[in-house]
C-alpha cells in the first residue's frame, strides 16, 4: 500500500516523521460531501528512508503487507463478537441480548487493543518506508 506524505521532521539518520491524510472509502471528494467529519485529518508515523529527505518534502510511503490483516482485525472481530453475543443469547429477553451483543463488541475493541499493544512492544507493528521522492 503506497501512500502520498509530508516530511515534518527528520529525528535520525535513515529515519523521518511524516504526515500522511487519512484516506476513506468516499475518495476523499470533500467538497461534494455533506461532512463525515475527517476532512483535513492527517497521522503522522515514523518512516524508514535510505534518501536524504528534508521538512517539507513530499514523498511516496510504503506501508508493508500487514495493514489488511490488522485492519481486518480492527473491523471484523468487534463485529463479529457483537453478532455472536448477541445470537448466543437467543433464550434471553431482547434487551438483555442486546447488551450481550454489546459487551461482545466491548470485549472485540479491548482485544483489537491488545493486540495492537502486543505488536508495538514486540516490534512487529506496521512499517513504512519512503520509496521515492516526489
Amino acid at each position: 500500500m503506497t501512500q502520498i506524505a509530508t516530511v515534518t521532521a527528520v529525528p535520525a539518520p535513515g529515519v523521518a516523521l511524516v504526515s500522511v491524510a487519512r484516506q476513506t472509502a468516499c475518495g476523499h471528494d470533500c467538497e461534494n460531501c455533506p461532512g463525515c467529519g475527517v476532512q483535513g485529518t492527517s497521522i503522522t508515523v515514523r518512516a524508514r528512508t535510505e534518501l536524504p529527505v528534508e521538512p517539507g518534502d513530499r514523498v511516496e510511503l510504503s506501508s508493508d503487507s500487514r495493514v489488511l490483516s490488522i485492519a481486518a482485525l480492527v473491523y471484523l472481530v468487534p463485529v463479529v463478537l457483537f453478532l455472536a453475543g448477541y445470537l448466543l443469547s437467543w433464550l434471553l429477553p431482547e434487551g438483555t441480548r442486546y447488551l450481550c451483543g454489546g459487551l461482545g463488541f466491548a470485549l472485540g475493541l479491548l482485544l483489537a487493543a491488545a493486540w495492537d499493544r502486543r505488536l508495538r512492544r514486540s516490534g512487529q507493528a506496521v512499517k513504512h518506508q519512503i520509496v521515492r521522492l516526489l
